[in-house]
């Protein structure tokens, strides 16, 4: 198998393939090519070669071209890279080989290689991991959930460690980074190692006199955060499986927070929650840029479990998978009212909830698994309700399913959140 440069002799391929909608359907915009977009998308193809030195490939293999293979510039020194193989050559493994030879060629030339996927098209997923790449947010593009997933030149050397969070299986929950000593660096540079990690949080620790006592700081793509729960979790499963299961204790800039480690998994005990019903105009704004015209009866509050959230309990579990929001409208609303996520919620039973957690203050459209907002949805429910435990199904929709149980039985305020944790391979 062999990348060749796009050339006008290739047009005709570009051409057949584009009334196939198994193409259409996973490429541009979901939509079916017509032949001008097929010849503009050509042009472009062309334009790309000589402004860049790199862009759309055929992939020929024993002479005959059996798809086409892509790279294309992005921000901060990255190339995206994607791949269509004509479904008569599915199943071969060509499409493991594209994309290895896009990485090694990416990577020659810029500090990172990015590639998505529509979250329908899991096949890609794990050809994309196959070639090294790991999944690090989802995005709406076109109205339409992708999974995105990222390779960065040397980020082995810089000491940081991935995990998922809520989950026994790397291909779901919440990813994180961890650096296990942080000591030497400073704010800056901790926020540029979390956003060329790039996943919602990268968590810093730096040791204290105590071995089973940290400094712990929390920095998404864009900014640092008070306090993040998947983080935390994936962060003392990294600390326990090298100093041993048992208690640890994190200094955070939220406060102190006290885990329980055994197994794989750990236990958080939040700062106190607290919660209080949500400025109406906030919430009004918030619907929306979540275009929502209605939800469910219960009422909205602002909850605190080491961040602010604002969380909307939804009418169905229909109207939960349906987000599709407003990213700009809601960040600036978020910021202007200092909140982390908008937790939604739909509760199935006594003992199941399910939540999605808009995240654009961070640079991401959702969190698959967000221990900080079921503390403070643990404390809204206890407040509203009385003591009781449940667990949060979470990152479903997003193809990334991750399970939080919740404990809000303690005597004082704060609430506890369990989950497991597994090293991103």
């Amino acid at each position: 198998m062999e990348l060749v440069r796009w050339g006008n002799e290739h047009f005709g391929y570009m051409l057949r393939w584009a009334s196939d909608p198994r193409m259409t359907a996973f490429a541009g915009n979901g939509m079916p090519w017509s032949a001008d977009y097929v010849s503009d998308r050509h042009d472009q193809a062309l334009r790309h070669w000589e402004d860049h030195g790199f862009g759309l490939y055929a992939v020929v293999e024993d002479g005959v071209v059996v798809g086409l293979a892509q790279m294309l510039d992005g921000d901060l020194g990255e190339i995206e890279i994607g791949y269509w193989i004509d479904p008569a050559h599915w199943g071969r493994g060509v499409a493991s080989g594209v994309a290895a030879e896009l990485r090694d060629k990416a990577l020659a030339i810029a500090d990172r290689v990015v590639a998505g996927h529509q979250a329908g098209n899991t096949a890609s997923g794990r050809v994309l991991e196959k070639a090294g790449l790991t999944y690090f947010t989802s995005r709406y593009l076109d109205g339409r959930l992708q999974h995105h997933y990222a390779l960065q030149r040397g980020m082995s050397d810089t000491g940081v460690l991935r995990y998922s969070a809520f989950t026994k299986d790397p291909a779901g929950g919440n990813p994180a980074g961890v650096m296990l000593d942080a000591s030497d660096l400073t704010d800056d540079e901790m926020l540029a190692i979390a956003a060329k990690v790039g996943y919602s949080e990268t968590a810093f620790v730096l040791p204290r006199a105590d071995e089973r006592a940290f400094d712990v700081r929390y920095f998404s793509p864009r900014a640092e955060v008070p306090f993040c729960g998947h983080a935390t979790i994936a962060t003392s499963v990294a600390l326990a499986e090298r100093i041993g299961d048992g208690p640890l204790t994190f200094h955070t800039p939220a406060g102190e927070i006290t885990i329980e480690t055994a197994a794989g998994t750990a236990t958080l005990t939040s700062v106190p929650t607290s919660t209080s019903p949500a400025d109406p105009e906030l919430v009004r704004q918030a619907l929306e840029a979540l275009r929502y015209k209605e939800i469910g009866d219960a009422p909205v509050h602002v909850g605190f479990g080491g961040a602010r959230h604002l969380l909307i309990g939804l009418k169905d579990r229909e109207q939960l998978a349906e987000l599709n929001y407003d990213f700009d409208a809601l960040r600036d609303l978020m910021l202007a009212h200092d909140l982390t996520t908008v937790h939604l919620w739909w509760r199935e039973n006594a003992n199941l909830v399910h939540a999605r957690d808009p995240f654009p203050v961070g640079g991401v459209v959702e969190d698959a698994a967000t221990g900080a907002a079921a503390a403070a949805f643990g404390g809204y429910l206890r407040d509203l309700e009385g003591p009781q435990r449940f667990v949060i199904s979470q990152g479903e929709d997003m193809g990334r399913p991750s399970r939080l149980e919740v404990d809000a039985t303690r005597n004082d305020r704060r609430v506890s959140v369990t989950g497991a944790a597994v090293v991103i391979p």
